[in-house]
């Protein structure tokens, strides 16, 4: 039986994928290999553990000091977080690069 969490589920599995092809294909062109680029992909990176961190420090307050989540749930929650920072990376990428 398909629920609506293993669709959205899907759906961000999907979106994760077209958001890494779009910034391995930029890293991949001539723009990301000079200074703008280069600088570019750091403000991306940086960008990316930023969410990360701050997305798992939520976490551990809401299983740990709050327990809002149970702790079994916890891993599918940190996997919420990366499909999240994959996506709004990509997101911020092709903002930073219009710019």
């Amino acid at each position: 039986m398909v629920n609506v969490a293993t669709i959205s589920i899907c759906v961000l599995a999907v979106l994760v994928i077209i958001a890494e092809f779009y910034k391995s294909t930029f890293e991949r062109k001539m723009e990301s290999q000079d200074e703008r680029g280069q600088m570019l992909i750091f403000k991306i990176k940086s960008f990316s553990y930023s969410v990360l961190t701050v997305g798992i420090l939520i976490g551990v307050a809401l299983v740990a000091m709050f327990k809002l989540i149970d702790k079994e749930y916890f891993i599918y929650y940190v996997m919420l977080v990366f499909f999240i920072q994959s996506i709004s990376s990509s997101i911020y990428l092709a903002v930073v690069r219009r710019v």
